[in-house]
């Protein structure tokens, strides 16, 4: 992390709930120019990489190929495969990432995933999903579902070239798919004034929706800083010099600091920043009032004595640094 944040403050984390089941994650502050750089980066691995569990196989006995029909059975074997390629899964830590479940289904009625009797430390994620319909009450379907838990979109031609290496079964219907957990992602990056010199900083905010209940936002983004942090690591080479000069750690940035982040943000905060009207900030910018620490540590006389600054104005101020539990001096 650079030394710049000894400036601008530790960046921090805010984590809060919006409407739709949003998740916002606010970062401030960065550096300028990192909010875009961080924040498209972790947009595009969450997009791309989000790590989920998946249908990519099905075996159905008497089925050799998709465009079987299964006598008693509503659906043909293509609508089949369909509708398990929409089922999502939530695995544990240390459970295999491929497995085989066998089903047997019998019975007249329509058969959701929820019907699906899953091993341990396999979760659903949408049990609701219609899968088929027998229509026949002697025809009994015997299935086996092949689930893996993966990333990114597995393609046919992908799936294809895998099984001629691992000299699998031939009738296995295979189901092209993708691992994608999160249904909502965007970014947007805010520049925060820091002082009148014109340099800033930056807050970024990300937004982020889970597609189902039981992946939690946190849990997405926490992967996707998780392969980020990997993937840097790969330029860490040893017995290379760099300057360490203006690198600092965060654990020794936070012992380092003193004072809350809320002292921070007010001792540092700019005029500018205060709703005050484009008269009174450009008078007491001219006389040399550039923070509100600086406005602190006056008296109301003080300001009145000031060119451009009148009773109306000192009203004015008294009002802002008040809204901020501020007051002048006297």
């Amino acid at each position: 992390m650079l030394d710049i944040q000894k400036l601008i403050w530790a960046p921090k984390i805010i984590v809060s709930d919006l409407q739709d089941g949003v998740t916002r994650f606010e970062v401030k502050y960065l550096p300028r120019g990192f909010g875009h750089t961080l924040g498209n980066a972790l947009r595009r691995i969450i997009l791309g990489y989000s790590l989920g569990g998946a249908v990519t196989g099905l075996k159905i006995k008497g089925v050799s190929h998709e465009y079987h029909v299964v006598d008693g059975v509503m659906n043909n074997v293509i609508d089949i495969m369909l509708n398990f390629k929409k089922l999502r899964f939530k695995f544990d830590d240390g459970v295999d990432h491929l497995q085989w479940i066998s089903q047997r289904f019998s019975g007249v009625g329509h058969y959701t995933a929820k019907d699906i009797k899953l091993p341990a430390g396999i979760e659903l994620l949408n049990p609701e999903v219609v899968l088929f319909e027998i229509t026949d009450p002697s025809v009994e379907l015997n299935i086996d579902i092949r689930i893996e838990k993966g990333y990114g979109y597995y393609s046919i031609d992908f799936l294809r070239s895998r099984e001629k290496k691992d000299d699998s079964d031939v009738n296995i219907l295979l189901i092209d798919n993708e691992f994608k957990l999160v249904e909502y992602i965007k970014y947007e990056v805010e520049e925060v004034i820091e002082d009148f010199t014109g340099s800033t900083k930056d807050l970024l905010i990300l937004d982020i929706k889970s597609g189902y209940n039981a992946v939690s936002p946190k849990e997405i983004v926490m992967f996707a800083g998780e392969v980020l942090a990997s993937y840097a690591k790969l330029f860490v080479f040893d017995n290379v010099y760099i300057d360490k000069s203006v690198l600092v750690d965060f654990d020794d940035l936070n012992k380092e600091t003193t004072r809350t982040e809320g002292e921070v943000s007010v001792k540092t905060m700019p005029i500018d920043a205060l709703p005050l009207s484009e008269r009174t900030r450009n008078a007491l910018i001219k006389n040399n009032i550039l923070y509100v620490e600086d406005l602190e540590k006056k008296k109301k006389g003080e300001l009145l004595l000031m060119k451009g600054v009148g009773r109306k104005a000192i009203d004015e101020i008294v009002s802002s640094l008040a809204n901020i539990s501020k007051s002048l001096m006297g």
